[in-house]
């Protein structure tokens, strides 16, 4: 119980110091932003890259 007390008051704190500090979500920071250098590769004729 006390456990799981400590890890909720972890949780709010770490919150309200974001709420305090403005720190905002950017989505384009935790999403892909295109395809990787393996792919890009493949598309430009698949030299360096083996199995395709």
């Amino acid at each position: 119980m006390i456990g799981r007390f400590k890890s909720l008051f972890a949780h709010w704190t770490r919150r309200l110091r974001r709420r305090l500090a403005g720190e905002r979500y950017h989505p384009e920071l935790h999403y892909m932003r295109g395809p990787g250098p393996k792919t890009k590769a493949r598309m430009a004729g698949g030299k360096g890259v083996r199995g395709s």
